[in-house]
Parts: C-alpha cells; sequence; structure tokens
C-alpha cells in the first residue's frame, strides 16, 4: 500500500502543471481535495526558459515539519501556512517558491528538484525534473566611460571586494529562506517606465563581447521616485563601483531584489519597507550610459529575468 501511494506521489509531481503564457506565468491552480487528501502535492512547470523563474508549490493537510528545497546545487528551509478552505479548494497547509535559473551559470537541459520534509529517520523526499530551454535574446552594443569597460588596475581590489560582500549577503537569503514571506505577485512596478534594456540580451561594450545583461533596465528620469517591489528588509544601501547608488531588499524565502544607478537613496541597511514604499531616486551614477533604474531579482542567490514576476496572476 505504501508503496502504491509513493508511486501516485511521484506521477502528480511529474506532470506539468503550468505552461508557458508569453513572457508570464499564471500562479498554479489549487489541486483537487482527493489529491491533498492523498499526501502532499508538488506543483512546478515541466519546462521553463532559460532565465525565466517560476513558481513552485506544496501543499498537505498538515503542516510539513523541517521543509527543505534543493534546487540547482543550493538548499533552503521553507515555511508555510494554513489555507482555509475555499469554493475551488480545500483548506490545506501550503507552501510557495520563487525559483528560476541564471543566464549567467545555468545549464541547459534537464535538472532535479527535491523537497524533503520529516524527520531524518523517516524523511520523505518528493522529487520533479524541469527542463531548462534555450532562448533568443538579442544583443545591443553600448559605448560606456573606458574605465567601466576596462577598470584600472587601482580599482580591482575594490570591485572584488565589493563582488565578495554582494554574494556574501545576497547566499545569506537562502538561511534566511525560512524567515516569513514578504512577498506577493505580481511584483510592484519599481517604476512606470517602459523596459529600454531586457534581461539575457548580449552586451558589446566599447567593442568589446561582455557577459549577458542579468537584470532589467526600466525608463526613469532622474529625481523620479523608485519603489520597493514588495516588503521586505534592506540588505544593503550604499554606493557600488558599477551599480553606483545601490539598494538590495530581502522578501523572504530566498528571494531579494535591487535597485542600481540612483542619485540619491532614501533607506538605510537593515531598515524594514513595504511595498510600494519610496526606497531612493533614480538616476545615472555608476555604470550607466543615462538616467535609468537597472531592477534585479534573486531567486535563492540567482538572478533571474524580473519581467515575467509583474505579469503573474494575483498571489496574496
Amino acid at each position: 500500500m505504501t508503496r502504491r501511494i509513493v508511486l501516485v506521489l511521484l506521477t502528480l509531481c511529474l506532470l506539468p502543471v503550468l505552461a508557458l503564457a508569453g513572457k508570464g506565468r499564471p500562479a498554479p491552480k489549487a489541486p483537487g481535495a482527493a489529491a491533498v487528501k492523498a499526501g502532499p502535492v508538488l506543483e512546478c512547470p515541466a519546462s521553463v526558459g532559460l532565465g525565466e523563474p517560476f513558481l513552485l508549490r506544496v501543499r498537505s493537510r498538515q503542516p510539513l515539519a523541517g521543509l527543505e528545497l534543493a534546487w540547482l546545487g543550493r538548499t533552503a528551509r521553507l515555511s508555510g501556512r494554513m489555507i482555509p478552505a475555499g469554493p475551488d479548494s480545500p483548506g490545506c497547509w501550503e507552501a510557495v517558491a520563487l525559483l528560476g535559473t541564471d543566464v549567467g551559470n545555468t545549464a541547459l537541459g534537464r535538472h532535479e528538484l527535491a523537497l524533503r520534509h520529516g524527520r531524518k529517520n523517516r524523511q520523505v523526499v518528493l522529487r520533479a525534473a524541469v527542463e531548462v530551454l534555450p532562448v533568443t535574446r538579442p544583443v545591443e552594443r553600448l559605448e560606456l566611460a573606458p574605465e567601466f569597460v576596462s577598470p584600472p588596475r587601482e580599482a580591482y581590489p575594490r570591485i572584488q571586494a565589493e563582488r565578495a560582500l554582494t554574494q556574501k549577503f545576497l547566499l545569506g537569503t537562502l538561511s534566511r529562506a525560512a524567515t516569513e514571506r514578504g512577498w506577493s505577485l505580481p511584483l510592484a512596478r519599481p517604476v512606470p517606465g517602459e523596459v529600454s534594456s531586457g534581461y539575457g540580451i548580449g552586451r558589446i561594450l566599447n567593442g568589446q563581447p561582455r557577459a549577458p545583461h542579468r537584470g532589467l533596465d526600466l525608463e526613469a528620469a532622474t529625481g523620479q521616485p523608485v519603489l520597493a517591489a514588495a516588503d521586505g528588509v534592506v540588505l544593503f544601501s550604499g554606493e557600488l563601483y558599477y551599480a553606483g547608488n545601490a539598494v538590495y531588499l530581502d522578501h523572504g524565502q530566498g528571494l531579494a531584489t535591487s535597485y542600481f544607478h540612483l542619485s540619491e537613496r532614501r533607506v538605510a541597511t537593515g531598515m524594514r519597507v513595504a511595498r510600494g514604499q519610496e526606497l531612493g531616486l533614480a538616476g545615472d551614477t555608476g555604470r550607466s550610459t543615462r538616467s535609468h533604474l537597472h531592477f534585479g531579482v534573486w531567486t535563492l542567490g540567482r538572478q533571474v529575468d524580473p519581467e515575467p514576476l509583474f505579469l503573474y496572476d494575483p498571489l496574496p
């Protein structure tokens, strides 16, 4: 009987729940009462484009103790909450997480996602395979000040120290993943301007090929207010060599966002901020050709395309 239940659960995990819908994805629909009564149900897409974020959801009749997520070599603990019964679903316990792949360092092909729960001597593992597919993106050429393409030697220690610092606090969000989720979908747009440079596009800077663009550039005039995409805590507020005046936010459950090239910062490290709260003013500090906002999103420390997250169906 136990073996039969395990096989049923594995089958449910491997079924594709979401389909690509342009650049965004709808939030997964709730499973039926029979599925939840059978045991924990894991929902995730069967395939994603390289760099795209996606939503993972696990539902159960009872809270799952010690729930741990493993994806692309990184692990994080998740917390959940009870969902009251409604017209379309029974009451159940639910945990959600935003995951994704990084155009800069994720290999194409099949990757396994695993969720473990229970005590060490009686762990249950739910698994699913996610296929990472290629995405064709354009290439842009930019002319920048030479020191931002080939920095002088004396700038190297600063650049390396800043990279180590940002990696440290971004990877620190993994240890805080079990904190209460502060984000909801869709994310709030930090400025109303249109996209001027998309995520993942190739870049040739001053005639030299460089790494793909790993954020979203949004049109914004100097002095225009820049708003928080979700509730969170300020991980960092300061000046960086490439990013200029920058703010990073931790939104809980492994999600972080960043706001670059600000002309002015109006929050300090450690502050709690609310969705839509002013973080600073747009500008062109750091490596920038004109006033705009560079907006970034990290899921479990990997930088993903922010644009689909403005288009999701509501997830409170």
